[in-house]
């Protein structure tokens, strides 16, 4: 299995038959002008287009919001035959975008595509908003993407059902939030902390990958954490875990 990181969240997979790409973002966001949207910004480096990508074969969405889910992209450069699968609340959204193979999922739904074996599992968005993570097994390794997830107690019963895990692509930004049209803000981290995210992986058994981190910040929107990757390193070494820092484009193989 190979694990490729692109830009941000998206990760593309290649086992001997299959290509999954997982969030995929590929060119500017849109409409963060718009009410109850989260401003985070230009990006702070350059992203990686999907025209240059190798084509997948499934894409696997934790939630759609555009950082994770920038249709536009997959539509121009990948195309509306796709298969794409997103969290069950949202199907109906991304069918009127003009997909036409989209399958709706909810933790612990199983799917199957040529030698991998894709299993939805739990994520907690910072904003209630619908989300899953997706775990990518083939013959030999298991990984797991966590999408934007926050905190939650779902990590051991995971590790259960569906360990070994051997690497986990986590989030690592623990931004901090300012959403214009919220009644309330909230002063919390919106995603996994590096130390959260560490700690997640303890309990998963895995290898981390952080995703998630670097490419946007753009106060007082969107405030990333400080210190990420030396706050990852500490902990790491405090807990026993081994991290993996992937560059853009950089892959490892498992």
């Amino acid at each position: 299995m190979q694990i490729k990181k692109l830009s941000w969240a998206s990760i593309l997979i290649k086992t001997n038959e299959t290509t999954v790409l997982v969030d995929p973002l590929g060119g500017p966001i849109k409409g963060q002008d718009k009410p109850l949207a989260a401003k985070i910004g230009d990006p702070l480096e350059p992203l990686v287009s999907l025209e240059t990508i190798e084509q997948p074969d499934v894409i696997l969405v934790t939630h759609v919001h555009p950082d994770h889910f920038d249709y536009q992209s997959v539509l121009q450069h990948i195309g509306e035959n796709v298969k794409i699968f997103v969290p069950m609340d949202s199907i109906d959204y991304v069918k009127k975008l003009g997909f036409r193979h989209v399958v709706g999922a909810h933790p612990n739904n199983e799917f199957e595509f040529k030698d991998v074996k894709m299993i939805a599992s739990y994520s907690v968005d910072g904003f209630g908003s619908p989300q899953v993570s997706w775990i990518i097994k083939d013959e030999q390794h298991t990984v797991i993407h966590c999408g934007d997830t926050q905190w939650h107690g779902y990590w051991w019963r995971m590790e259960n059902q569906y360990g070994p895990i051997h690497a986990a692509c986590l989030p690592v930004n623990g931004p901090i939030l300012q959403v214009v049209g919220l009644k309330e803000q909230s002063q919390l981290p919106a995603c996994l902390t590096p130390e959260e995210a560490v700690e997640a992986t303890k309990i998963l058994g895995a290898k981390l990958i952080p995703i998630h981190y670097s490419t946007f910040n753009n106060p007082p929107y969107y405030n990333e954490t400080d210190n990420i990757e030396e706050r990852l390193i500490l902990q790491a070494n405090q807990r026993g875990v081994e991290v993996t820092f992937l560059k853009t484009n950089e892959q490892i193989i498992m």
